[in-house]
């Protein structure tokens, strides 16, 4: 006889919510993400991933703070929806972001998104930490960087600066953690796997993965890493695939004079990974990107 389930469990099941994806085509096909989720972006850098994360946000802070912008099934779900975003940038400073999410969204969206939305730009200090050469770094948009160390450096001091990329990933995670109240995103763990080849150990990279993820579940928000890598070789990394509680993986096939993009969402806690997946086209248009779904597949086949 199986045991019963005990009160403190099903007070954690109970207290589990779900907010929507933020996509077209895709809300209503899938429940949603489970709050207290990392949840992985990962496709090549053509494959859609930056516009379905820039219309994610943009179109849940709509049916935060105005759900007459967004379709009922959406604005009904909004109460567990964070109020902000905050977006963390490593290697893109902020102008860079800004111009990206305009290319994009249209206008009511940019503007909902950018109203409740902080980005924690650490780019110049990410950018100190490589060899780049000196004309190129010092012409550089810099004026802007907010991220910066507790101690600021003397300019008139002869020693090096003790910046190191365990500290900035420190400084990283606390940020992180002062945000534990909005929807997070981390741009990008591309990043930091580019890092490894300047200084920062491969495994530093793992745990804090490993320490954001566990942390998100605590706060019960979500949290988005992005990763420019093609989705065929990130599910066949065992270091990253199923590192993290769920994923979005995209694709792109180029066909003729166009580019066939589709996109797939995998496990959340494993529920998916026995079921036949659906494959969903991706289409980028001007208020950003839709999904809609053309076919189920086996698991064995992605």
């Amino acid at each position: 006889m199986a045991p019963e389930s005990t009160p403190e469990a099903k007070s954690i099941s109970s207290g589990v919510s779900y907010i929507p994806f933020g996509i077209p085509g895709l809300d209503g096909q899938v429940r949603g993400i489970p709050t207290g989720s990392t949840v992985l972006l990962a496709g090549a850098s053509d494959a859609g991933g930056d516009a379905f994360t820039y219309t994610s946000l943009a179109t849940l802070m709509l049916a935060k703070h105005r759900p007459e912008m967004v379709p009922n099934g959406i604005a009904r779900r909004s109460e567990a929806i964070p109020d902000s975003v905050t977006y963390i940038t490593l290697s893109h400073d902020r102008e860079h972001v800004y111009s990206e999410l305009d290319a994009v969204l249209d206008g009511y969206q940019f503007d909902t998104l950018t109203d409740n939305m902080t980005v924690a730009d650490f780019s110049q200090r990410f950018m100190e930490l490589l060899p780049v050469p000196e004309a190129l770094f010092d012409a550089r948009r810099s004026d802007d960087d907010i991220e910066s160390p507790d101690a600021e450096p003397d300019p008139s001091a002869a020693e090096p600066s003790d910046e190191t990329f365990e500290k900035l990933l420190s400084d990283i995670s606390e940020r992180i953690a002062e945000a534990a109240g909005t929807l997070i995103v981390v741009d990008s763990l591309t990043d930091l796997e580019r890092a490894t080849a300047f200084g920062l150990p491969q495994n530093h990279e793992v745990a804090f993965l490993m320490g954001l993820r566990e942390a998100v579940v605590n706060w019960g928000t979500v949290a988005f890493v992005k990763l420019d890598r093609p989705a065929g070789d990130v599910r066949s990394d065992e270091l990253i695939h199923g590192l993290l509680h769920g994923s979005v993986y995209f694709y792109s096939n180029d066909k003729g004079f166009e580019t066939y993009r589709t996109m797939r969402v995998g496990s959340f806690g494993g529920a998916l990974d026995s079921e036949r997946q659906t494959v969903f086209e991706s289409l980028i248009g001007p208020t950003g990107f839709r999904a809609k779904a053309t076919k189920k597949i086996g698991p064995s086949n992605w």
